[in-house]
């Protein structure tokens, strides 16, 4: 059985700048980049055994652009230095308004022949980092038990299970 696990990070501290060699990180540029994040998000979760469905266009804007949270530097696309397609990208919302909304992590996807080499690990140090420098101390998360990969990625990071109310 499939669970969504809802998980959390608090930062303590300033999250150290996580660079990566041959890498390039670059915000959302508009309409353009619409098309490489639905494609990027499509590749990236083809062979998950927890499908995800194929967006379009007014998906990602429904989804996304008319978010009252919505900024464009809030999407992140990971890119081999001199190359202008994207390998990764993550996207950071907010759950919740005013006071009490919460940064969340709303999209990380890599493209499977690019994992596991330290690009997950730039996507989420920069929102890390926004997140700290916007005064925020807490990230929220929600991803599958079936994505095992992605759920030791964020066990790495630091992130642990949001306990369950009490009754």
């Amino acid at each position: 059985m499939v669970v969504v696990q809802q998980l959390r990070l608090v930062l303590e501290a300033e999250p150290p700048r996580f660079d990566l060699p041959g890498f390039t990180l670059r915000h959302y540029r508009g309409p353009d980049d619409i098309d490489r994040w639905l494609e990027l998000r499509q590749r990236a979760f083809a062979r998950q055994r927890v499908g995800v469905g194929t967006w379009s266009r007014a998906d990602f804007e429904r989804e996304l652009l008319m978010k009252p949270w919505w900024r464009p530097e809030r999407v992140w696309f990971a890119e081999p230095r001199g190359e202008s397609s994207p390998v990764g990208m993550v996207t950071l919302a907010e759950r919740g308004r005013g006071t009490a909304a919460v940064p969340v992590v709303h999209w990380l996807a890599l493209l499977p022949t690019w994992r596991r080499r330290g690009i997950g690990r730039l996507l989420m140090n920069a929102v890390h980092r926004a997140v700290w420098n916007a005064g925020g101390r807490e990230i929220r998360l929600e991803t599958h038990s079936a994505w095992t990969a992605a759920g030791k990625l964020y066990e790495a990071l630091g992130y642990v299970p949001v306990p369950a109310p009490s009754p």
